[in-house]
């Protein structure tokens, strides 16, 4: 490796231990960032009172960038509070789980839904939040309609899944489930904080439906994929214009506060 890059790495986990140490604080922040040093067996293993339970990350996916990301980079951190009761948070496309503890973190009395269409990205989901008591996981992907679905790049890492309309009868097919159907089962009021990351299916998801649950969200948080989707940022802002939202952007992500 050139000397360039190696200062540069090593520069990145100078700045990696200052942020976690920034929010942490020095004991949590420095074995966390042991904790990211080293793996065992294909994983990470996070071990810190800032969690309730061990966080396993896989060395051959994404998790450790996201790790970096939620935790890190603070990038769901958003400057605005939710009321002390919380009410309700939907994380689509929770992946491993991490943006959920994150907001358990920072919302204890929130009641949590994630739902993750992967079976091995799900398995993880519920191993690192089996401690927390008010995150609930549903193995299914966020849809605009009910019907069964694949993941169309499979070859991806399982960060970047694509979901597409069931094309065969397949035992790998995936339930889907829609805003309303969520919010009718677990009678929500108010989703107090509706976190979006789903590859590309937000497009359908803000074109086809959205009058009949958006005017229930205070706010949202949602990842743009108009490289997988076409014309994905034109329908989101299109919808969300219909209402009055504080807009701006934080990472990667577009933060809409409901004034």
């Amino acid at each position: 490796m050139p000397k360039i890059l190696k200062l540069r790495k090593f520069g990145l986990q100078i700045i990696k231990l200052i942020s976690l140490i920034r929010y942490y604080q020095i004991n949590e922040g420095a074995k966390i960032f042991r904790n990211l040093l080293f793996s065992k067996n294909g994983y990470y293993s996070i071990k810190s009172s800032v969690f309730k339970n061990k966080i396993y990350l896989r060395t051959d996916q994404s998790d450790p960038f996201i790790f970096e990301q939620v935790f890190c980079e603070q990038q769901y951190n958003y400057g605005h509070f939710l009321s002390k009761t919380d009410g309700w948070i939907i994380d689509a496309g929770a992946n491993i789980g991490l943006a959920a503890i994150y907001f358990s973190n920072l919302y204890p009395n929130a009641k949590i839904l994630c739902l993750e269409p992967d079976t091995e990205n799900f398995k993880l989901l519920e191993k690192n939040t089996s401690n927390y008591l008010n995150i609930i996981t549903i193995n299914a992907a966020l849809w605009h309609r009910v019907e069964m679905l694949n993941i169309s790049n499979k070859l991806e890492k399982s960060a970047g899944y694509i979901m597409e309309a069931g094309k065969n009868n397949s035992a790998d097919q995936i339930k889907s489930k829609t805003v309303i159907e969520l919010i009718q089962e677990y009678k929500i009021d108010k989703i107090s904080l509706f976190k979006i990351d789903i590859e590309g299916s937000e497009k359908e998801l803000f074109e086809f439906g959205a009058e009949a649950w958006l005017p229930k969200c205070d706010t949202i948080i949602t990842e743009l994929h108009d490289w997988l989707k076409k014309g994905t940022s034109q329908v989101f802002f299109k919808t969300m214009s219909q209402y009055d939202w504080l807009t701006y952007v934080k990472g990667e992500n577009i933060i809409c506060i409901k004034n």
